[in-house]
């Protein structure tokens, strides 16, 4: 997914709009707008999108009398707290298990399994947003041009593949299969391992990319294992 692309989803998903208190419907128009500023500026390649570009220089081509043909500052304003957003997203990412500090083992294992699965899916080309507190049944959602990925993360601290869903996540496991993805983290704090389970509509079977199964025993929530 090119920057273009994910300022759009952005856009869509993360930002708030000052006026509107919202995200966008869309987010072209401002992709447009950003464009029209590269076409104006005569900037090569991805221009404004380029991550080595140089936004104060763009700031003040903007600001001058003699460049102003239509207003595109909400655009570039916009465009600005994106990269602000990624390079705090990869501060954050250089300081393994530090999004919190907790002396609590099984703390860690979450903090590591969250980490994992997002870094995960942000090199796939999805933005991934934390639902963690909004108690919906999932943790994560990833979110890319095409769809968006119901992300439950699961980590463990030893090697085997063993899980347990509480009521609330297996309900939305089953309700929302098709985008649902149980997403499990073994050895969390030494060398974590993902391995993400889709639901198989045609065998009706959580499955990873290798084939291999969780076998299902309903409880009051659901236990899985892989054999």
């Amino acid at each position: 997914m090119t920057t273009a692309e994910k300022f759009k989803v952005w856009l869509e998903t993360i930002y708030i709009s000052d006026k509107t208190k919202k995200s966008l419907t869309t987010g072209t128009q401002y992709v447009t707008g950003l464009n029209a500023l590269n076409k104006q500026f005569n900037l090569n390649g991805e221009g404004i999108f380029d991550i080595n570009t140089n936004l104060d220089h763009i700031r003040n081509l903007i600001d001058k009398p003699e460049n102003f043909q239509k207003d595109y500052s909400s655009h570039f304003n916009a465009f600005v707290k994106f990269r602000d957003y990624n390079i705090e997203r990869d501060n954050k990412s250089k300081k393994p298990l530090q999004r919190q500090t907790d002396v609590f083992k099984k703390q860690q294992v979450e903090i590591s399994a969250i980490e994992t699965t997002i870094k995960h899916f942000e090199a796939l080309g999805y933005i991934v947003i934390s639902k963690e507190k909004d108690n919906l049944g999932w943790d994560l959602e990833a979110t890319n041009i095409n769809e968006t990925l119901l992300l439950e993360v699961k980590g463990l601290s030893g090697s085997i593949s063993s899980i347990e869903l509480t009521p609330n996540e297996y309900k939305n496991s089953k309700d929302k299969k098709t985008h649902y993805k149980l997403c499990i983290v073994t050895d969390a704090l030494n060398k974590p391992k993902l391995e993400v389970f889709s639901f198989d509509l045609h065998t009706n079977v959580w499955t990873n990319i290798f084939n291999e199964i969780l076998e299902t025993e309903e409880r009051i929530g659901v236990r899985m294992w892989k054999k």
